[in-house]
């Protein structure tokens, strides 16, 4: 049997990762998940952690491209993952396995 035989040059990953393609997957992926957790904050009553909620896009200082839903408040974390005095909600988290469990 004939056929095209292809060799993979580990060293084209760095552009690949650095390509519009990639990067607008990575972004559209995370304008997904972002509604998705705006939605779940104000289902628990959290409207100004709903507005803080937005996508980041940024390159690592390896050249590794990101697209993050961040919620930009200083008790982000308190909310997402507790303290003695703020619940644990993990609405980000939340958020992004209802895309990874294929809810939305």
């Amino acid at each position: 049997m004939s056929g095209i035989r292809f060799e993979f040059d580990p060293r084209s990953i760095p552009g690949i990762m650095q390509s519009q393609p990639v990067r607008a997957g990575l972004k559209a992926e995370a304008d997904r998940i972002a509604p998705v957790a705006k939605a779940i904050a104000r289902s628990e009553g959290l409207e100004e952690f709903a507005a803080s909620i937005e996508v980041v896009e940024e390159i690592r200082p390896r050249g590794r491209p990101t697209a993050a839903v961040v919620a930009d408040r200083e008790d982000a974390v308190d909310h997402e993952h507790g303290t003695s005095q703020t619940p644990r909600r993990r609405i980000l988290g939340r958020a992004a396995h209802t895309r990874i469990d294929g809810v939305t």
